[in-house]
């Protein structure tokens, strides 16, 4: 079990301050805070919302058991939750709800996020924010996010561009290393998607508790880049099928090859059965039993058919 609170301040230069003592309920007019709470806890979860005076219908979405891509305001509370990935190859998305109340930004989390780190460590040693608000805090997390987004990206290009010489040095692993890829691509590309939905409603919004005033401009950049990486992800999948279908092609001309070899060898020794079959019946008078070079005679016949048609094979292009 896991509860990790960390309370910010934002001062009057526009920086983090970390504070060790509890922030009024609400911000306002006693300063702009952020408490970024990690933890897996629901109970002490939702009796910590509940003290920071949130609404009732905001703490259920803040509490709910299907988390998804949402952007909802009741009041003066204001809920976001934005999917994002811990890393680029997790096997499930992680989801930061962030709520929201006048001149206060609650974050929460149950993976460790590494952009929310960044965020405290570089805007408390001398980075400043766009504004003095919680919207501006708000940016400067969402700006983190989309460069380790990018950064992802980065990453499954050069796990297509491997497996693109895999393709032409191990055709049996591309499988085996294809499928996971492929997955880890479209959590990727679905991550993008409700980024850009929370991206593009959040400069829609207007309320007590997030003002994008002064920040319009910066929220669409934020959402120009999302866009990138939504393309560089759509392009990344239509490669990767490519390689796929690339893959089964050569899978399938090697058993075309196979079934070849086979038909061959079975099309030679139908005649040759024929000649062994009609001698090996029992009747008391047949051609050639009393003929003392019979046995070689039919040997001979045999080598003759199957040298005819392997050259005639050869001929039409049956080894090709």
């Amino acid at each position: 079990m896991v509860f990790d609170e960390r309370v910010f301040q934002l001062t009057d230069e526009r920086h983090l301050a970390r504070c060790s003592t509890e922030p009024s309920r609400r911000g306002g007019d006693d300063g702009v805070y952020w408490i970024d709470i990690r933890t897996d806890e629901r109970e002490t979860l939702a009796d910590r919302l509940q003290s920071l005076e949130l609404h009732p219908l905001a703490l259920e979405a803040c509490l709910g058991d299907s988390p998804g891509a949402r952007l909802v305001a009741y009041g003066d509370s204001l809920v976001v939750i934005l999917p994002t990935h811990a890393t680029w190859d997790a096997e499930e998305r992680t989801y930061i709800v962030f709520a929201f109340l006048p001149g206060l930004l609650v974050s929460i989390h149950q993976s460790v996020i590494p952009a929310l780190d960044r965020v405290a460590v570089q805007y408390a040693e001398g980075m400043r924010f766009h504004g003095r608000t919680t919207s501006a805090i708000l940016y400067q997390i969402i700006d983190h996010l989309i460069d380790e987004d990018i950064a992802f990206t980065l990453k499954t290009r050069d796990a297509i561009d491997e497996l693109e010489e895999l393709l032409e040095e191990d055709a049996d692993g591309v499988t085996e290393r294809s499928l996971p890829l492929k997955r880890q691509i479209t959590r990727l590309a679905a991550a993008f998607e409700d980024q850009l939905y929370c991206v593009g409603s959040l400069q829609t919004i207007e309320s007590k508790a997030f003002q994008i005033e002064g920040l319009g401009d910066f929220f669409r950049d934020a959402f120009t880049h999302l866009e990138h990486a939504s393309r560089t992800v759509c392009r990344q999948l239509a490669h990767l099928s490519a390689i796929q279908q690339a893959h089964q092609l050569r899978l399938q001309d090697r058993t075309n090859r196979q079934l070849r070899v086979l038909t061959i060898v079975s099309t030679i020794f139908i005649p040759l059965t024929l000649i062994t079959g009609i001698y090996g019946m029992n009747f008391r008078y047949m051609p050639e039993l009393q003929w003392r070079y019979g046995y070689f005679g039919a040997l001979g016949a045999m080598v003759a058919v199957a040298a005819g048609m392997l050259a005639l094979f050869y001929r039409t292009g049956w080894f090709r």
